[in-house]
């Protein structure tokens, strides 16, 4: 009599959104390049240590062997970077956690108190796969969201950004600060951006951190382009994180005299020429605004490279397999 035989059932490959779908190119070695002189730095440190114990050279008392080294000066100065790091996250987000512990869980994104903030962080999270981040609104009139580690990572956001902004500019901003957490950013730009701010004896005492600042060059903008294209996947619109970038900049500074209206008909009319007097000196005024914000300028045109690259395209795709798998609604393209 014939076996019978079970036929297994082939499991659906899943389909997730990789890093390498929107990493920003050179932002992976920019890293590794700053990481890896300053680990090297300290390991040959750390050598010349060794061999100094093993030799017995210190005090000329000849070769010792392995039970004559002193283990913990080597090992301290292997793990002085990581710690450094460590200490320098510690120091950057030490009045974020004093704010969120003085609110309480009151200020925590909840489905019963903040509902269209949890509604986008729930959305973003399912579509990408991702662990839900937890996330904070701190009443404050000065317009900011960032992001800092701690399990699934922690995002931060102002009642001032909230109420600046439309609910899909918000969507865009979350997403952005989501890709900073799947792309692991979170810990390097928070050490570099304290370390950037620190004053001379925090500079000295931290100084591993500053070397890979200094040895990183511009990796915390390609960190940006990075996010910034993880947000342009989830939200599916390139003008969306532009509009939202470009908000919060003005939001941000009170100098600069632009009112929503304006700025909603600059950027409804963007890359038009008009022959109106108002027009073109609202287009100008707006124009030099972005312009003069650090970094703006170049995060929205490689946006726009983004969208037109065939890198982008297949990631787009790829992003919409994963929506239609994930029963997820299309958002238009743009």
């Amino acid at each position: 009599m014939a076996r019978k035989t079970k036929r297994r059932r082939k499991k659906k490959q899943e389909l997730k959104l990789e890093l390498t779908d929107y990493q920003f190119p050179g932002e992976k070695n920019g890293y590794w390049t700053a990481i890896g002189i300053t680990i090297g730095v300290f390991l040959i440190a750390a050598t010349m240590l060794f061999v100094a114990n093993l030799n017995g050279m210190a005090n000329g008392t000849g070769i010792r062997g392995l039970q004559g080294v002193k283990w913990w000066p080597i090992v301290n100065i292997i793990i002085f970077p990581w710690v450094t790091i460590v200490v320098a996250n510690i120091m950057a987000t030490r009045h974020s956690a004093a704010s969120i512990k003085k609110v309480g869980r009151q200020a925590k994104v909840m489905p019963n108190n903040f509902p269209q903030l949890h509604r986008i962080l729930a959305n973003h999270a399912n579509v990408v796969g991702m662990k839900l981040p937890n996330m904070y609104l701190l009443q404050d009139d000065a317009p900011y969201i960032y992001t800092i580690p701690g399990g699934p990572g922690t995002i931060v956001i102002s009642s001032g950004l909230r109420d600046g902004v439309e609910e899909d500019d918000l969507s865009a901003l979350i997403a952005h600060e989501m890709g900073h957490i799947n792309s692991h950013h979170v810990r390097t730009t928070l050490a570099i951006g304290y370390i950037t701010n620190a004053n001379l004896v925090f500079k000295i005492l931290l100084f591993p951190v500053l070397m890979i600042k200094l040895f990183a060059g511009g990796w915390t903008d390609l960190a940006d382009f990075t996010a910034d294209r993880f947000s342009l996947l989830v939200t599916g619109d390139a003008s969306v994180l532009n509009k939202a970038l470009v908000k919060m900049a003005v939001l941000a500074d009170k100098q600069a005299d632009i009112t929503p209206e304006e700025l909603r008909a600059y950027l409804e009319s963007a890359g038009d020429i008009s022959t109106d007097a108002a027009q073109m000196e609202r287009q100008f005024r707006i124009g030099n605004f972005i312009s003069s914000q650090p970094n703006l300028a170049e995060r929205v045109e490689e946006m726009r490279e983004f969208v037109r690259s065939d890198e982008g395209k297949a990631a787009f795709d790829k992003m919409q397999e994963i929506r239609k798998r994930a029963g997820a609604a299309q958002p238009a393209s743009g």
